[in-house]
């Protein structure tokens, strides 16, 4: 993925996820944070096994499920 597709995903997931998320900045900096579609993912999985906040849980799964949407959209 070029530095520009990357730019895109993430202001397009930052756009998509966040109206659904509780902790905006959490997934903010965690989005922001990750060098690749892979390494966010990667992330996002290893902190739900993790997670024990109920809250912080739902939206990581929500966020995961942003992720695969764009990856059944884009990288097919």
């Amino acid at each position: 993925m070029s530095l520009k597709e990357e730019i895109d995903f993430k202001l397009s997931l930052i756009y998509d996820a966040l109206p659904y998320i509780e902790n905006v900045d959490f997934i903010k900096k965690l989005i922001e944070n990750s060098d690749s579609l892979e390494d966010l993912e990667k992330k996002v999985k290893e902190l739900l096994e993790k997670e024990t906040d109920i809250t912080k849980k739902t939206d990581l799964k929500i966020l995961l499920e942003k992720i695969e949407e764009f990856k059944n959209k884009y990288q097919k």
